[in-house]
């Protein structure tokens, strides 16, 4: 099995996540630097694109995340990768990350 670039941690956010303009419910299980792992309660195919709206605890604006790509599906979760983002959501994406990385490294 590959190692992964980036440390996953759990990260229980409830969200959406859009595609063909429908939205739909998640919850996410971890997330990292560059994606993350929803519940899988979708209908999703790998290669889809898509968009995240993660609510992070503690922040009044939902993460977001655009033009994401679906890796895999299946019953443990979806995989989702994340595509180079705007400096200002990815200075955001950082700085959650980096919350969830002091949480879970004590």
């Amino acid at each position: 099995m590959a190692s992964r670039q980036y440390r996953r941690f759990p990260a229980l956010f409830s969200g959406r996540l859009i595609y063909q303009n429908q939205e739909h419910p998640i919850k996410s299980l971890d997330l990292s630097h560059k994606g993350c792992r929803l519940k899988n309660t979708l209908d999703v195919i790998a290669g889809m694109k898509v968009d995240l709206l993660l609510n992070v605890p503690g922040d009044e604006i939902p993460l977001l995340i655009q033009q994401a790509t679906v890796r895999w599906s299946l019953t443990q979760g979806i995989g989702i990768e994340f595509q180079p983002l705007a400096w200002h959501h990815q200075q955001r994406l950082d700085s959650v990350v980096r919350r969830l990385e002091i949480t879970y490294s004590n």
